[in-house]
C-alpha cells in the first residue's frame, strides 16, 4: 500500500461518511467504494461497516486508521527534513479554526505566510471552537484556533482579547433593552453563558426574544435594520464597526472588559517539523506586532 491508500481511509474515518470523502477526495463515490473493497481484499479483513448514519470502524479497521496516520505522519516529517537539507522550506500543514477567526483573522494571516513561504501548503478546516479542538485532539489536524478556554490541551499561545459587544440600532439605556426584541444566534456554550449572565445582572425583566438565526453574520445584519439588539464577540461584529449600528463594550461590575481570548493549539513534538515550527514562530510574532481591537468606535455616552 501506498500514500493514496493511506489517505483515502484516514478521508474516509474522518469525514464518517462515504459521499463526504468522495466529494473531498474530488472522485467518485463509486470509485472511492472501490478503492475500500480493494484494500479489503488485499488485507483479507473487513475494515469497516456501512450503517444509514455512516461508517463503523472494526477493531481491525481502528488498527489500520492509526496505521495510516503513523505512515503519513513519518512521510511528512521526511519530506520536511529533505527539504531543509535542501535549503527549501517546503511540507503541508493541517490546521482547524473558529468559524470567527476564519472569516476575520485567517484569510490575512495566511496570505501574509504564502507570500513568504509560497512551497508551504495549508489546509484548513472550519467549525466552531469546540469542534477545532476536536479535530486537535484526535490528531486531524497539527494546529487548532480556537476561542475560548480548553485546558490541558497541548500547548496554547494566546494570540488576542477581544470584548464582547452589546449591539443595536439606536442609543437606549441597558436596562430597556428587555422591551427590544433579542436576537439569538447559534454560538459556543461559552458565548452562551457570558450573554446570560451579563443580561441577567442588568436587564430587569424577561428578554422578548425576536428572532433566532444560525450565524452572528445574520445576526449583525438584522440588527443593522433595526430588529433588534444582541451581544457579539469584537470579530463577530465585522464591517458594523463602521456605520448604522450603536457598539458598547460589555463590561464586568469593576467596570473592565469582558473578554474571549483566542488561542494557539499544538504538540511540542510538531516543532520537529519545520513547516509547523515557522508557521507557529510566524503567526506568533505578527499578533505580537498588530492590534486587533480597535475601541475608538465604541459608543460613548
Amino acid at each position: 500500500m501506498d500514500e493514496r491508500e493511506w489517505k483515502t481511509f484516514t478521508t474516509v474515518v474522518e469525514e464518517g461518511n462515504i459521499t463526504k470523502a468522495a466529494g473531498k477526495l474530488f472522485i467518485s463515490q463509486p470509485a472511492l467504494s472501490y478503492r475500500l473493497r480493494h484494500m479489503e481484499r488485499e488485507l483479507d479483513i473487513s475494515l469497516l461497516l456501512r450503517t444509514n448514519e455512516g461508517i463503523i470502524l472494526t477493531p481491525e479497521g481502528e488498527v489500520f486508521y492509526e496505521y495510516c496516520r503513523h505512515m503519513l505522519g513519518e512521510q511528512e516529517s521526511l519530506r520536511q527534513k529533505l527539504s531543509s537539507v535542501s535549503g527549501k522550506i517546503s511540507g503541508t500543514l493541517k490546521i482547524s479554526s473558529s468559524i470567527n477567526f476564519a472569516d476575520y483573522e485567517l484569510p490575512r494571516l495566511l496570505r501574509l505566510f504564502r507570500e513568504q513561504y509560497p512551497d508551504i501548503t495549508v489546509h484548513v478546516k472550519t467549525g466552531f471552537s469546540h469542534q477545532a479542538i476536536k479535530s486537535f485532539n484526535s490528531g486531524e489536524c497539527m494546529i487548532a484556533f480556537a476561542r475560548g478556554d480548553y485546558n490541558g490541551v497541548g500547548q496554547a499561545t494566546t494570540l488576542l482579547e477581544e470584548p464582547y459587544c452589546v449591539v443595536y440600532k439606536d442609543p437606549v439605556p441597558f436596562h430597556e433593552l428587555g422591551d427590544i426584541p433579542y436576537i439569538r444566534y447559534q454560538t459556543d456554550p461559552t458565548v452562551a453563558n457570558v450573554i446570560e449572565t451579563w443580561c441577567g445582572e442588568h436587564i430587569p425583566q424577561m428578554l422578548t426574544l425576536g428572532m433566532e438565526v444560525n450565524s452572528m453574520v445574520t445576526c449583525r445584519h438584522f440588527v443593522r435594520e433595526g430588529l433588534g439588539w444582541s451581544i457579539l464577540t469584537y470579530m463577530g461584529l465585522g464591517s458594523c464597526k463602521d456605520r448604522d449600528i450603536v457598539v458598547r463594550p460589555v463590561c464586568d461590575k469593576q467596570g473592565n472588559f469582558v473578554t474571549r481570548s483566542t488561542k494557539m493549539f499544538y504538540n511540542e513534538s510538531i516543532l520537529n517539523l519545520s513547516a509547523a515550527k515557522i508557521f507557529i514562530e510566524f503567526v506568533t510574532a505578527y499578533y505580537k506586532e498588530h492590534e486587533v481591537v480597535d475601541t475608538s468606535f465604541f459608543y460613548k455616552e
